[in-house]
């Protein structure tokens, strides 16, 4: 009798009305939308509002991650369409568009082993490839930082588990720097090539390979930072270039030569940076750009025509002083002079023994 009263109220009315009369408990809510982000754009969106990375880092780190999910969403969907067959605004959007969710650890897995296995033809290639994997992922966890993580969830769905959960970096090749140039030549073939003819990469292979800057730090070099009543150069934060780190600041000392090279510079200089530029200074740009390309690009031509054949020849030089230092003065001298944040830094790649050692016990085995 139940059954056939159901029955009939169900012919009647219908199962929407049938369900919530007679089993309401059956009946099963729509959840809500929720209103927090997730797709890699938003996460994007949310660590340009929490994060205290410098604004450059941070481009850096969002370049990375783009490039690791552009790689994950190929792999996975034949209809994602690659960086070099499409706009870069077109190519953004699309990335950007990617669900946090697809972002799994097993693919990103995959992405990196294909990478590897594409890009390690030769051992050459293969140290390449460790060096440039390890750099993407590094830089990409980071828009997913522990300290990050409480602010980043309230404005999105973070999965779980978290797309670099044990994905891993490989043992990095050896780093260590073998100093193949002769810097006292270099300096005297500067001399004589670049001081009158290309002035502006003279003094930044005088700034590289006696003072061992950074290429931005020469780039955004400013005549204050020369105080040649005291004979220092220091180097710190300006309104123009953030330091890599807090480490990076500290004074240098110039010899007598470079102030008054350095002096006489000063005196034709038209404006307040000590390498000139014709172009102008765009403070809008957020990205990693040098405002002396021009300069820097003649020197790097400059040096692999003197026997630099580094892939960065100007960083080169900052490595060798680096070298020279440790040889005559030892590795915390050299990471003084550096501004390296941590002794293992100069440990690892800077502490060349340039005078090569020769135990006495093989001498006289002829006689």
């Amino acid at each position: 009798m139940k059954a056939s009263k159901i029955f009939n109220y169900l012919i009647e009315n219908g199962w929407d009305a049938t369900l919530e009369k007679y089993k309401p408990h059956a009946i099963k809510e729509e959840p809500e939308e929720s209103p927090l982000g997730k797709t890699v754009g938003e996460l994007i969106q949310a660590n340009l509002k929490y994060s205290s990375a410098r604004v450059q880092s941070l481009q850096a780190y969002i370049k990375a991650f783009r490039r690791i999910v552009s790689g994950v969403m190929e792999l996975e969907q034949k209809s994602f369409v690659p960086r070099k067959e499409c706009r870069l605004d077109d190519w953004r959007a699309q990335v950007d568009s990617v669900l946090l969710s697809e972002l799994t650890p097993a693919r990103i897995q995959n992405w990196k082993q294909t990478y590897f296995r594409e890009h390690s033809k030769t051992a050459t290639a293969k140290k390449k490839a460790i060096t440039t994997v390890n750099s993407i992922i590094r830089n990409s966890k980071t828009l997913f930082a522990k300290k990050l993580l409480p602010f980043l969830t309230q404005d999105l769905e973070i999965p779980s588990p978290l797309p670099f959960a044990d994905v891993t970096m490989e043992k990095p090749p050896s780093s260590r720097y073998h100093s193949k140039i002769d810097a006292k030549n270099i300096l005297k073939l500067a001399h004589q090539d670049l001081k009158d003819q290309e002035p502006e990469s003279y003094k930044m292979i005088l700034l590289a390979l006696v003072c061992g800057l950074r290429v931005s730090e020469i780039d955004y070099l400013l005549w204050d930072a020369f105080d040649f009543s005291t004979g220092l150069l220091i180097i710190e934060d300006t309104e123009y270039h953030q330091l890599k780190s807090e480490d990076s600041a500290g004074e240098i000392a110039l010899s007598e030569d470079m102030k008054r090279i350095f002096k006489n510079f000063q005196k034709q200089a038209s404006g307040e940076f000590v390498i000139e530029s014709k172009g102008t200074l765009d403070r809008s740009k957020t990205t990693r750009s040098y405002r002396c390309r021009g300069a820097i690009e003649t020197l790097k031509k400059w040096l692999r025509a003197n026997g630099v054949h580094a892939q960065k020849p100007i960083h080169e030089l900052r490595k060798e002083i680096g070298s020279i230092i440790a040889s005559e003065e030892g590795i915390f001298a050299s990471s003084r002079y550096l501004r390296h944040s941590d002794i293992r830094i100069t440990s690892s790649i800077y502490a060349d023994q340039k005078n090569r050692v020769v135990p006495s016990i093989g001498n006289n085995l002829l006689s």
